[in-house]
């Protein structure tokens, strides 16, 4: 496994080149994470898993296609003694800190513990967090940041739009005004101001 495209992690060796083959398919269909981990020490990330081998003498050119569809040569910049047979974009599952449990989640079940569909319930961000408000409950939700916080909001309203569902209401922190109700709001009924108040759960970026 690489990120950022320097090397992190054997994952399995094989004697095969078969077996490492079915292996490394295995891996990439299995990959089939909701919300991945794109944020790691204040700092962007990308994953990506490869086929390596230490049987080839040469390392042949790999291209892989960009967000915008043009085809570009792959580089990694770690040293290593294998050839680089094969290459694809990996996701690694993100942990959603759940003030409730004090227990990191993920967003299956976020899902299936927090938006029961018999309730309807505003979803709303606060900076890095996410909120849930069922009747007079709420439910608050930690993200590193607050593009992951926007991005988890957007990841559910999606959710909830391809399963069919009109449940939820969502909302997206835009103005001083309305997040400065809603800290109030959750100030009233318990939550720690301080606390409310941290905009990142994340360490700061490594020199």
């Amino acid at each position: 496994m690489f990120k950022n495209k320097k090397k992190k992690k054997i994952i399995k060796g094989y004697q095969s080149e078969k077996r490492a083959i079915i292996k490394f398919e295995g891996l990439i269909k299995e990959n089939n994470n909701d919300f991945e981990v794109m944020y790691e020490n204040a700092e962007y990330v990308t994953y990506e898993l490869g086929l390596l081998t230490n049987q080839d003498n040469y390392q042949i050119p790999l291209f892989q296609e960009d967000e915008l569809g043009r085809n570009t040569e792959l580089f990694i910049s770690s040293e290593t003694d294998y050839i680089i047979k094969r290459m694809v974009p990996y996701s690694i599952e993100e942990k959603i800190y759940d003030w409730s449990s004090n227990n990191r989640i993920n967003f299956d079940e976020l899902v299936k513990k927090y938006c029961i569909k018999k309730e309807m319930k505003s979803i709303s961000t606060l900076h890095n967090k996410l909120v849930i408000q069922i009747n007079d409950k709420f439910f608050v939700f930690s993200l590193k940041n607050i593009d992951d916080s926007h991005r988890l909001l957007n990841k559910l309203e999606n959710h909830f739009r391809q399963t069919g569902r009109n449940d939820a209401i969502f909302v997206k922190d835009i103005s001083t005004t309305q997040r400065k109700w809603m800290y109030n709001l959750l100030v009233n009924n318990g939550f720690d101001k301080k606390k409310l108040y941290r905009q990142t759960t994340t360490f700061s970026k490594r020199k």
